[in-house]
This record gives structure tokens, sequence and C-alpha cells, in this order.
């Protein structure tokens, strides 16, 4: 009874002291109750060979491996279009009208809906501006036209059969219309994926924040930071140490360091086919190589499977198909180019070309070496000029190269993607190997709605891109790709995008 009482006993002081005594007391129970309750925010580490963001003058502002923002259609394993903002499309009209159903429920970054107005306003951004659209995708396009909250027009000027897959991913990025200009430079990134940017490290990281209004729910991890190590043996450490979680990006592990990171228990190595072919380019504007037999002289002297073995170790499929042999539709098998002839040494020294930013994640390097000496073994002086990105592709513009190594990932999984870019007169990366009978049974296929139709134009192109070899694919990548064991449901997929929204750390549902 006596304790009773001496608890219910009103202290001295009167009624305010005694609420601000008990209220104090209770806020010293809670609050380690609290802390216990609520988990350290769970933060992903990732590490990458490139700065993944790419600036306000290019059409997505950062990478799409970030997951920050998001595109109407995305490709499948077979590099087909599948839903991502886009739930459904049609097409009318013979291919010249195409309807695209929005999915319902999407919020931009800012809270803001995102509807057809908002995916109208993108798309005009990227149409006509060669820099946002280097392919020409919207080169058809005659008009779009929001129809409802939910619904985009597209009227095209001839038959387009592969529209959604022209519309994937890079094709069609969703940023809120107050983030760039009338220009179309982009100030800031505010879109509907996953996670959103937060802050900005040039040359270093970048971080991200989850979206809690993500229309798919929010991400497990409740932070994301990418990690700019440009040196590969640097990334490995890195790992190895838990200063990062995880390596995930195309050529992000070098295949000469699975070995060790398949003896390292806490790390998982895993293996992806992506939608990557590697190139040796001609120059096909000057001898030796603006000659075809020089060209497939060049091939023979070359073995390409000794390349994937000993150069890539194992981490490559030969090339038989001009690109991606993951499109399943689009892929033949016919690479198997002729003897060549070879030319006469001429006097200079041939240039072998390199991007300094590819020699830390492909064997270039190597291949360039071996490339060298078997050009000296034939009477050919050959030197290898490595040059920074800019110096790079201006060097390629001007002819000022005999030879270079080079990606190119099939992003639209068709094939007029490869044709355009490449081998048409009107080309970004055309060096002088096409002409006109080329150009003329591109622009056929590129607008066939007979899909075995189409099938037997593209066929067509392998058998004449095998006779004349403009370029010489020689394989295509298998990326290699790791986490931490802490790490759960990680995955990258065939265009290097890896999993946040699904990834998880261990102990969290």
């Amino acid at each position: 009874m006596l304790g009773v009482s001496q608890s219910l006993r009103k202290p001295a002081g009167g009624p305010a002291l005694a609420l601000c005594l008990c209220l104090a007391a209770w806020l010293a129970w809670a609050a380690p109750a609290a802390q216990a309750a609520s988990p350290q925010p769970a933060t992903l580490v990732i590490g990458v060979g490139r700065d993944l963001y790419d600036g306000p003058d290019s059409s997505t502002y950062v990478h799409g491996s970030l997951n920050a923002w998001e595109a109407l259609t995305y490709l499948d394993q077979d590099l087909r279009a599948q839903p991502w903002l886009a739930e459904s499309w049609r097409s009318r009209d013979g291919g010249r009208t195409w309807v695209f159903r929005l999915r319902q429920g999407v919020r931009f970054h800012n809270g803001a809906p995102f509807t057809s107005r908002e995916a109208a306003a993108n798309l005009r951004r990227l149409a006509g501006r060669a820099k946002y659209d280097p392919t020409g995708i919207y080169r058809n396009v005659i008009a779009m036209e929001p129809r409802g909250r939910h619904e985009l027009v597209f009227r095209l000027a001839k038959p387009s059969p592969a529209f959604p897959n022209l519309l994937a991913y890079f094709s069609s990025p969703m940023i809120h219309p107050s983030c760039f200009d009338e220009e179309g430079r982009v100030k800031e990134l505010i879109a509907t994926g996953p996670f959103r940017v937060k802050k900005i490290r040039r040359g270093d990281r970048i971080e991200l924040e989850a979206f809690a209004g993500h229309w798919a729910g929010k991400p497990a991890y409740d932070r994301v930071v990418f990690r700019f190590i440009p040196d590969a043996q640097t990334r490995l450490m890195a790992l190895l140490a838990g200063e990062v979680d995880a390596v995930a990006d195309v050529g992000g592990i070098l295949p000469e360091q699975a070995a060790e990171l398949a003896q390292a228990p806490q790390v998982e190595l895993l293996r992806r086919e992506v939608a990557t072919t590697h190139y040796l380019v001609f120059n096909c504007g000057k001898p030796p190589f603006s000659e075809r037999r020089a060209r497939l002289w060049l091939a023979s002297i070359l073995d390409r499977k000794q390349v994937v073995a000993a150069l890539a170790h194992g981490a490559g499929v030969v090339a038989r198909d001009p690109y991606s042999p993951l499109a399943r539709d689009w892929a033949f098998g016919l690479l198997n180019p002729p003897p060549g002839v070879k030319p006469a040494a001429p006097a200079r020294e041939l240039i072998i070309l390199l991007h300094g930013g590819t020699t830390q994640r492909w064997p270039y390097l190597e291949i360039a070496q071996v490339l060298q000496q078997k050009l000296a073994a034939e009477g050919f002086r050959a030197a290898i000029e490595i040059k920074e990105p800019g110096a790079y592709y201006e060097a390629m513009q001007k002819g000022a190269f005999d030879l270079a190594l080079q990606p190119n990932t099939l992003m639209t999984g068709d094939p007029d993607f490869f044709y355009a870019y490449y081998l048409h007169g009107q080309g970004p990366r055309s060096y002088g190997c096409g002409g006109p009978a080329l150009d003329r049974l591109i622009e056929e296929a590129r607008f066939e709605m007979d899909f075995k139709r189409r099938q037997a134009l593209y066929r067509e192109l392998a058998e004449l891109f095998n006779r004349e070899l403009p370029l010489l694919p020689l394989y295509h990548d298998i990326s290699l790709y790791a986490h931490r064991q802490s790490v759960l449901d990680f995955q990258m997929d065939q265009n290097f995008r890896p999993s946040l929204a699904k990834a998880r750390p261990r102990g969290r549902p």
C-alpha cells in the first residue's frame, strides 16, 4: 500500500512540474527502444570502371544502370520489347500508326503524375536533335499526340515493324519536363525510377536514395552508391576488402581476375552474356583497308578463337553474326569471311587506335599488341595510339587511324540499329565501307512489315557483310560481375543493368 501511495503522490512544484517529469521519464525509456526498433539505413556500394554521370548534354543525364530513370519499353533476354512505363501497344495503318497505353499510378520523384503529356514532351526533346538521337530513331516520326492521360499516339511517315523495340531503354528516357530547357539540356534529374539521385561527385561517385513512391514499391536498399574506380585491380581489391559490395558493369571485372574471385569465400562470382560485341574497325577510306581483299586478309591472320581463349580468357563467344546473337530473330550465324589477298605494305606506319577508357575493362591493349606483332611478321609497321575519349572520337571522325577497337551494344535489339549506325552512308560510325546499293538494302529492311520478308532481307545483309567485311566482329561479350555474400537477389541483365529494385541485404525481407 505504501508503494502505491508514493507512486500516486503529487510531487512538489505543482501539476506542470509533474507533467514535465513524467514526460522526461517516458522519453528516457522510449528513446533506446525506438533506436533498437529502427535499423540503420541499408546501403549498397557498387564499383564500376566508368563514370556513369553523362551530363546535361546527354539524353539521360546519368546512365540507365543507376535505376534512376525509366523508359517506355525494355528488352528481354531475347532482345524483344517488353512493357515498362508503357504497359501495352498496338499498330494500325500498316505500321504507320502506333498507340501506346501508359502505365497508371506512376509518379515522378517530385510527386507529380506521369501522363501522356510528359511522355510526349520527353520524346519531342529527343526528336530532331542528333546528339540525343544519333541513330535517327525519331526521323520517321511525323507527330506524337497525347490522347487522354494514358495514351500516346505516334504517326509515322513510313511503316515501322519494330517500333516498340526502337523505343527501348536509352531511346525513350522519361524525365520531368521541368528538368530540361528549350535546347534540351538537363539541369537535374527528376524521373520515375526506384532510386533518385541524391548527390553527384564527378569522376568519383553518384549517391542515390530509394524512392518510396515508386509504382512497384520501395526497394529494400535505402541508399545505393556507385563508385567510379577506373583501375581494374583497384576495383578487385575494393570488392575483396569489403569497400564495395559489388562490381557490376560490362567490363567491370577482367576475365583474368576470375580465378582470384572464385577462391574468395565471401564473394559470389557470376557470368552473363550481354548484348555487347567487340569489333576491329577498318578505315575503309584509305589504303590498305579500303580494299576488300586487304580486310579479308587481315581477318584470316587474326585467330579470333585464340583471342577469346587466351586474351578474353573464355569470357566471350566468337562472333558468327555482325551483332549480338541474343537477338534470336536476326541471328543467322553466317559470319565466316572468305580468304583475302595480302596488300602491299605502305611506306607509312599503320595506326591502331584505342579508347583509353576501354583498356581497363577489356583486353583491347593485348589484342592490339597481337595485331601489331602479326602485322610486323608480314612486313607492316604499326603503332598503337591510346587516346582519351574526346581525342579518340575526333581521330575516328577525321580518319586518323587504320584500325581501331571498340564495343557496340545492340541497344534496340533490332538489326537496323547496327547497320544504320556502322554501314549506312549517313551513319554516325560509317568509315567509308558502304555505298548506294547497301544504303538501299538497309532502308528496305528497315520499313518491311512482313516478318519473313524482313528476315530474308537481313539474311541478305548478313551475307553481304560476310563478303565485304566492312568491320570485323571479334567476339560477343560474356560479362563477369560479382557481389559479396551479404547481398541477396543481385543480378545484372543482358543490358548490364543491375537489378537494384530487387536486391536486398542479407537478413532483411
